[in-house]
C-alpha cells in the first residue's frame, strides 16, 4: 500500500484529565484505524488549544513550534519506513522519540557520569553544579525553556542572588561571573550534544543580535607584592601546621606558581638535572600539543623538598598529599582538603605578618606572575613558565630559554632578607 496513506496531526484527545483539560496527542491514520501517542506534560482546554494554533508570538508559539516540530518528526519516521505498519513505526519513531525526550536534568547527569568514568572528577562536580543552580532558579527547567531571554534572567539570578548558601537559613548572595560563565558553558555544550541525538531545541547561543553571549568576568587577579613576599619567607613558627602550609605556598610561588593539583602530582622522577620538569594537569588531556614546563631547583625549593617532601625514591610522590593506593575519588578528595587546610594555615600566617588575610594557595600563581613581570622578565618567559597556551609569536619562544635564563629570573624572586 501507498505510505501516504499513513496520515499524521496533532489533537486533543477526546477524555479530559484531572486538571479539566484535553491531553496533546500525536494521531496516526492508517489504512482507516487511529492510534494515538500523547505528548508528555502537554494538555489544553479546547479555547486554548485553538489560541496556539493561531499564535505567533510568546509562549504559546513556542508550544504550536514544538508541536509542529513532533508532527514532523513522525512524517519523516514514516517516509523512510519501507513498509508502513504501526509496529514498525513504533518501533523506529518511538525509540528516536525516547532519546530525544531524555530530560535536561537526564542529560547532565549521563554527561557528568561520563566524565566521572574517565576520572574527570572535578569537570563532573561542575555539570552537577550547573543543573543544581539552574532547577534552584527554575524546578520545570527543560529544554524548551531555554532562550536567549531566559539566559539572561537567570545570568543576573544568579550574580545578584544565586549562589548556593552554605548554611539554611543564610542570607541570598550573589554569584561570580567567573562561576556563571562555567556553568553556561556546560549548558551548552549539553545543548550540543542534544541537538546531535534529534532534540529539537532553538540554539540560544552567538554573538548575533537578540542571542545570549557568555559573559567573560574580568576579576582582578591577587597578587602580593615583593615586600609582602619577603615578611612571609622571613615568618618562622614552630607550629607545625602553619609551617607546613606556608612551605607549600613558598613552592608553588618559586616553582612557577605550580598549581595543587600538580605539586600533589609531583614525583621525584619529575626531577631530571637541576630542573623540575612536569605538564599541568588542567591541559595534558584537552590539548594536543603537551607543554613540560620547567622549573630550575635553586637551593630555596631544594630546601622545602628536603623538609616536608617524602624520602627520595624515583617512583614516589614528591610531597605527602597523595598515597599510593588512592583511587582518583579519593585523590578528589584529598586534593579539595589539602587547598582547604593550606589556604586556612597560610591565612593565619598572612595575618600574623600582617599581608592580605584573604590569600589563598592560588594567590603564588599571580604573584609569580606579576613580580617577574615587574622584575622586567619578558613576557614570553613568563607565558611559557605558567604553560599557557598563546598566539604562534609566543609558541616560538617555547623551549627557547636554557637554565642560565631560569637561574636569573629565580633570584629575581628572592626578597633580599638582610633588609628585614
Amino acid at each position: 500500500m501507498s505510505l501516504k496513506m499513513a496520515t499524521v496531526g496533532i489533537v486533543l484527545m477526546p477524555r479530559k484529565n484531572k486538571k479539566g483539560e484535553y491531553p496533546i496527542a500525536l494521531r496516526i491514520t492508517y489504512d482507516r484505524e487511529r492510534k494515538y501517542y500523547t505528548v508528555r506534560g502537554e494538555s489544553a482546554t479546547k479555547e486554548e488549544y485553538q489560541k496556539i494554533l493561531e499564535s505567533s508570538r510568546g509562549e504559546r508559539a513556542k508550544r504550536k513550534r514544538k508541536f509542529e516540530d513532533i508532527k514532523k518528526n513522525a512524517e519523516k519516521t514514516i517516509e523512510g519506513l519501507a513498509e508502513f505498519s504501526f509496529e514498525e513505526f513504533e518501533g523506529n519513531y518511538l525509540g528516536k522519540k525516547q532519546q530525544r525526550e531524555l530530560s535536561i536534568d537526564e542529560y547532565f547527569e549521563k554527561k557528568a557520569t561520563e566524565l566521572q568514568q574517565n576520572d574527570k572528577l572535578q569537570t563532573a562536580t561542575t555539570y552537577r553544579a550547573t543543573i543544581r543552580s539552574l532547577k534552584r532558579f527554575d524546578s520545570r527547567v527543560s529544554f524548551n525553556s531555554i532562550t536567549p531571554t531566559y539566559l539572561k534572567k537567570y545570568e543576573n539570578w544568579f550574580v545578584t542572588e544565586g549562589k548556593t548558601p552554605q548554611k539554611k537559613d543564610a542570607p541570598k548572595q550573589g554569584g561570580s561571573y567567573t562561576t556563571v560563565g562555567i556553568y553556561m558553558r556546560n549548558l551548552k555544550a549539553i545543548l550540543n550534544i542534544a541537538i546531535k541525538d534529534g532534540v529539537a531545541i532553538k540554539y540560544p547561543f552567538g554573538t548575533d543580535k537578540g542571542l545570549y553571549q557568555i559573559p567573560v568576568s574580568n576579576n582582578t587577579k591577587k597578587a602580593l607584592t615583593i615586600q609582602d613576599i619577603g615578611k612571609l619567607f622571613s615568618y618562622s613558627t614552630a607550629d607545625k601546621n602553619e609551617n607546613t602550609a606556608l612551605k607549600y605556598w613558598m613552592f608553588s610561588y618559586l616553582c612557577n606558581g605550580m598549581n595543587p593539583a600538580d605539586m600533589a602530582n609531583l614525583r621525584f622522577s619529575n626531577i631530571r638535572g637541576k630542573n623540575i620538569e612536569f605538564i599541568r594537569q588542567k591541559t595534558k588531556d584537552t590539548t594536543k600539543v603537551k607543554t613540560v614546563i620547567k622549573v630550575l631547583i635553586n637551593e630555596h625549593i631544594q630546601r622545602i623538598i628536603d623538609e616536608i617532601g617524602n624520602t627520595p625514591d624515583p617512583d614516589s610522590y614528591l610531597f605527602p598529599i597523595y598515597q599510593e593506593d588512592y583511587t582518583e575519588r579519593e585523590k578528589f578528595n584529598r586534593l579539595k582538603q589539602f587547598i582547604k587546610l593550606t589556604n586556612k594555615y597560610i591565612r593565619r600566617v598572612a595575618g600574623k605578618v600582617g599581608v592580605d588575610a584573604g590569600i589563598t594557595m592560588y594567590w603564588a600563581r599571580h604573584s609569580y606572575s606579576t613580580i617577574l613581570k615587574r622584575s622586567g622578565a619578558p613576557i614570553e618567559f613568563i607565558s611559557e613558565q605558567l604553560g599557557h597556551q598563546n598566539t604562534a609569536t609566543t609558541q616560538n619562544y617555547l623551549d627557547s630559554f636554557e637554565n642560565e635564563h631560569r637561574a636569573k629570573y629565580s633570584e629575581a624572586l628572592m626578597p633580599d632578607l638582610n633588609d628585614e
